[in-house]
């Protein structure tokens, strides 16, 4: 039996106008404040702003964009999340057979997508999940498998990183033309995905290339299968922090490794971060107030063919302690969270 709520969030999810998750599935708070771009004038950048709102009464969580259409090229997202919980959004390309099967079922490519992977996604969720009940209707059957066959074709672009409540966060990724999901994949405390719940739009970048200029970056970092190459210590001050992805794979929760920034306060546990950056534990990578860390924005998923990539996360660093953080499973293993320091002198080592 499903009440009012199960109610609001299916017609969420049907009047929504996708979600890729994580890889594949086929078989500025805290001393940190985000900047607004990366110091060009506005009408060169090529700039969308994406408000993250939530509707506790009807249970809905959702994106509003300011626009839905870009130019391809360098895109600066300029996030902010209005509401108590931690949101991202990240940026899968929808591959073109995805587009021709949605038009062959006469429907928009983001109801369609949200139809294909958005819903079956939660219903094999649910399956697994103890006390959790799968919805009959979201087992879709526009396809003989679960999930679509141009499933692993699917792309990543990047996007705003882990945002927690009331803060923003400034990020600027290469975009090639296409169309895009834009999607949130945190669990709400009933371990609903907030995509599932409306958490989920998309973009349209045309062929015509912008005039915004790649930005140039004051802070150099790389991230790779080897781990995160970033200094230990930063002077203060506002940075156009470039994340290179050196390479990429796939991990065993189906995602790849992104670059997200938080703030280390008194009584921060390194190890409950650590555990909370596995979206694939039941009782991980969920926002209901008891998050383990304050997380400033960063630089989601980039997996193309044409790696090496960067990104762009736009911050000031005030003094005080800070780390950077994959979402992956134990990114602590993996060289994935690099703990460094601002100091609050002016120069580097005591200079």
């Amino acid at each position: 039996m499903h009440g009012p709520e199960h109610a609001n969030r299916r017609t969420v999810l049907r009047t929504t106008t996708a979600t890729l998750f994580g890889g594949s599935l086929v078989t500025g708070t805290g001393g940190a404040t985000c900047e607004t771009g990366p110091g060009e004038s506005r009408d060169r950048r090529n700039e969308v702003g994406i408000v993250a709102e939530h509707d506790h009464e009807a249970g809905e969580h959702r994106f509003e964009l300011d626009t839905h259409e870009v130019a391809s090229g360098w895109t600066t997202f300029a996030f902010d999340n209005r509401t108590d919980h931690v949101h991202f959004a990240y940026l899968p390309k929808l591959p073109r057979q995805a587009l021709a099967d949605a038009e062959r079922e006469g429907m928009d490519p983001l109801g369609f997508y949200v139809e294909t992977v958005t819903r079956p996604f939660q219903f094999l969720w649910d399956s697994k999940v103890p006390g959790k009940e799968p919805d009959p209707d979201d087992d879709t059957d526009v396809y003989d498998s679960l999930f679509p066959p141009w499933f692993e074709d699917v792309a990543f672009y990047g996007g705003p990183g882990l945002t927690s409540g009331h803060g923003r966060s400034t990020t600027t990724v290469d975009l090639d033309p296409g169309a895009y999901i834009v999607e949130c994949y945190v669990k709400d405390d009933t371990g609903d995905f907030h995509s599932y719940l409306g958490m989920i739009d998309l973009i349209s970048v045309t062929s015509e290339g912008s005039d915004a200029p790649m930005p140039d970056p004051t802070l150099d970092l790389s991230l790779s299968t080897d781990g995160i190459d970033a200094p230990a210590e930063v002077r203060p001050g506002r940075y156009d922090v470039g994340i290179e992805f050196e390479n990429q794979r796939r991990y065993d929760t189906l995602v790849g490794h992104d670059l997200h920034l938080i703030r280390l306060e008194d009584g921060t546990d390194l190890d409950e971060v650590n555990g909370w950056m596995n979206w694939a534990a039941t009782d991980q990578f969920v926002s209901n107030g008891d998050e383990p860390t304050t997380f400033l924005g960063g630089v989601s998923d980039i997996r193309t063919a044409d790696l090496p990539r960067t990104g762009y996360l736009h911050v000031t660093l005030k003094p005080g302690d800070y780390a950077w953080v994959a979402e992956v499973p134990d990114p602590a293993s993996k060289g994935l969270l690099a703990e460094f320091s601002v100091p609050r002198e002016r120069g580097l080592g005591g200079q």
